[in-house]
């Protein structure tokens, strides 16, 4: 975060003291937009030995970011359908918007960019240097395979010691 502390200064002339809200803001931005591995202090994130814990995890909140998305609750063989139908509307220039409605994977080159189904999602979240596996408990509908991009950052909230998991 130094250099882009430094940059905020020098580059951009965001004065800390005197405009300490956008300077906040923009430091949120920079830390949204940058990959983890780069902008965060190593050790202050999940602990490193994370996929030999067992029981409930503890602790602040940790920024994490999506390193891989995988939808597991769809077949293969349907997923690849809508991947080609996608990347046959990208090529012929229809663009990459989704409509509202659901794109029909049959009809070649017409309507709106079909939507990836959606079941179940497993991710890969890094906190810049540990990596866990991660899989939805509860759909998050706010992912979703083909618009969250990789690097998307998310806030996990471990176990709160006054409501332990049963």
């Amino acid at each position: 975060m130094d250099e882009c502390f430094n940059w905020l200064i020098e580059d951009q002339h965001v004065n800390p003291v005197t405009s300490f809200p956008e300077f906040v803001h923009k430091v949120k931005g920079q830390l949204l937009q940058s990959d983890l591995r780069d902008s965060m202090m190593h050790g202050t994130g999940l602990d490193v030995h994370i996929d030999r814990f067992t029981g409930n995890l503890r602790g602040p909140p940790v920024l994490v970011q999506i390193t891989a998305i995988t939808e597991i609750g769809i077949s293969a063989f349907q997923l690849e359908q809508v991947r080609a139908a996608r990347e046959e509307r990208l090529t012929s220039g229809i663009g990459d918007e989704e409509g509202e409605e659901d794109g029909d994977v049959d009809v070649e080159g017409e309507g709106p960019m079909p939507k990836y189904p959606r079941a179940t999602l497993r991710f890969q979240l890094s906190d810049g240097v540990t990596t866990l596996e991660a899989m939805e408990y509860r759909p998050l509908p706010q992912l979703s395979l083909g618009p969250t991009p990789l690097g998307y950052k998310v806030r996990i909230f471990l176990c709160r010691p006054s409501a332990p998991l049963k």
